[in-house]
């Protein structure tokens, strides 16, 4: 069991969303780190802070660059969240580890910046790092416009169900469906599962997947965990 988003320790192994200022404190050995500047925390002289992502990102125990991204509800300009998320894109390239994703009424912009890395990369005959996008409430429609650009995706406890089910069955294939529609050899899932700044344990995130998509945990727990994954 794995818990890809907190901003608590948790029992369970997880990657623990850490202020860049902290992120030299101690922390037990099962939780792995991810460093970014939010987009809420964009402002003026953002290069600063971003130093410190930096530093920061080449340290073994962060695995993964965010959270950050773009919000149009809460923020600065969103000229200015553009230029702070494009450099931690490039810097996510640069240590090869993926992307935390926020993103709130963004998308369009969002996926611009994603051309522009996916451009970048394919000159440079590389893939994209693996860009994840946190606690999605999105509908299935939506869903579909993400994974066909390549995102994967991270559940909390408030998702839309039907969006859950498309992203499984789309990621197993129905041609290679086993016993209550899971693949017996499947290692690979394009979503995982967390419980944000939420005070529920992730079982109870797993427990209530599981129900959604009538699998067991146990089964639920290899799919969704990215050691097998993105952070190989």
């Amino acid at each position: 069991m794995f818990n890809f988003h907190t901003h608590h320790i948790d029992e369970v192994p997880c990657l623990l969303n850490v202020d860049v200022q902290h992120w030299q404190e101690s922390f037990p050995s099962h939780v792995a780190l991810s460093v970014g500047l939010h987009p809420w925390n964009v402002s003026a002289g953002w290069q600063e802070t971003f130093s410190l992502v930096r530093a920061a990102a080449l340290d073994e125990r962060v695995w993964a660059i965010g959270e950050c991204g773009l919000d149009k509800v809460r923020g600065e300009a969103l000229s200015l969240q553009i230029e702070a998320f494009r450099a931690q894109a490039l810097l996510a390239e640069e240590v090869h580890k993926p992307l935390v994703l926020h993103c709130v009424k963004a998308y369009d912009e969002l996926l611009e910046v994603r051309r522009e890395v996916v451009l970048m990369c394919k000159q440079r005959s590389c893939c994209p790092q693996p860009w994840v996008l946190h606690g999605f409430r999105g509908g299935p429609e939506q869903a579909k416009q993400m994974m066909a650009k390549g995102f994967m995706f991270s559940f909390g406890h408030h998702y839309h169900v039907e969006t859950l089910r498309y992203v499984f069955s789309s990621s197993v294939g129905t041609e290679r469906l086993g016993n209550k529609g899971i693949p017996k050899d499947s290692t690979v899932s394009p979503f995982f599962l967390e419980t944000d700044d939420s005070r529920l344990s992730v079982r109870q995130i797993y427990d209530q997947v599981a129900r959604h998509l009538d699998v067991d945990v146990a089964r639920l727990e290899h799919l969704c965990d990215p050691r097998q994954t993105i952070f190989r």
